[in-house]
């Protein structure tokens, strides 16, 4: 089953009331595809941002890409968004939403060098789009920002529901099958959400933030069935019979409960593309303008 709705860590229903009504409304889809708007994403070459562009372009909105690697196929243009520009930052005249999804290092292995780079480009991105009166920022937080509570050594079936209002636990770790910490990582994108919190509170911010805590969406077809034990696809001649020798009594050392404490965290490429553009058109609650997100496919697969 997929639920285009956001999603639990241990099978919990959501509690994430931002999202249900629309997601439920095919009025408002009808609505969203009608009105035609300009959308600029980073890291528009990668993984997810190109998902989102041939997304996008099936709904005829215009789509700029900001990137290292100059996008194809759409307006955009190589940068470094590491440092301050007009050359990009001009760019966002018009811009309705932005989707920040670029990062020095976008995967767990990110060191703490690339966290501070990774921190500066959200840092700059987010102040240019103030700037630029851009209507919504939506930011690609990780559901890392909540790794450190598979630490607790429980078993899947005990695991505890994790929601938004959950302390943040940034820094996923394993032994299996190889020593990984993510811990740089998940902290860049945890401060990411307080910047974006932060500036929503300026008296004249006229932008509002929505920030999803993504889980794994895989290149290509994305099927959970591709998943490893570390959430990635499997490498090529990798042993899973041995694996299956291998026994534990938690999500410490059960190589078993390792992975499907990861494949639970997987988002299909359908409930990636309609988060992001229910992001888009959600109301925050309260009046606010900013929102974290729980963004996984409700599945037990």
């Amino acid at each position: 089953r997929e639920s285009a709705c956001v999603a639990r860590t241990s099978q919990g229903k959501s509690r994430n009331r931002l999202l249900s009504t629309d997601m439920r409304s095919a009025q408002t889809d009808r609505a969203a595809a009608a009105r035609k708007r300009t959308v600029a994403i980073t890291g528009a070459s990668g993984n997810l941002g190109q998902k989102l562009i041939s997304h996008f372009a099936s709904r005829g909105w215009q789509v700029i890409g900001l990137d290292k690697r100059a996008p194809k196929g759409i307006k955009g243009a190589a940068v470094d968004l590491r440092a301050r520009s007009n050359k990009w930052i001009n760019l966002l005249d018009g811009v309705d939403t932005v989707i920040h999804l670029a990062a020095q290092n976008p995967f767990p292995h990110a060191t703490w060098k690339d966290s501070v780079s990774s921190f500066d480009i959200t840092a700059n991105v987010f102040m240019a789009a103030m700037e630029k009166k851009v209507r919504r920022v939506i930011f690609a937080s990780s559901n890392h920002v909540m790794g450190g509570l598979k630490e607790a050594g429980i078993t899947i079936d005990e695991a505890p529901l994790i929601t938004p209002r959950t302390d943040p636990c940034p820094g996923t770790k394993a032994t299996y099958p190889a020593p990984s910490d993510s811990t740089p990582y998940a902290t860049a994108k945890l401060f990411g959400e307080r910047l974006a919190k932060a500036l929503s509170e300026l008296p004249r911010c006229r932008t509002s933030f929505i920030c999803l805590r993504i889980g794994w969406c895989q290149p290509g077809a994305n099927l959970p069935l591709t998943m490893s034990a570390t959430g990635a696809p499997p490498c090529k001649g990798e042993d899973d019979g041995k694996d299956r020798q291998i026994r534990g009594f938690s999500t410490l050392n059960d190589p078993h409960q390792v992975a499907e404490w990861f494949q639970l965290m997987w988002l299909s490429n359908r409930d990636f593309l309609k988060i992001c553009e229910k992001a888009m058109e959600a109301k925050i609650p309260d009046g606010g303008k900013f929102c974290v997100v729980n963004a996984m496919s409700s599945n037990r697969w």
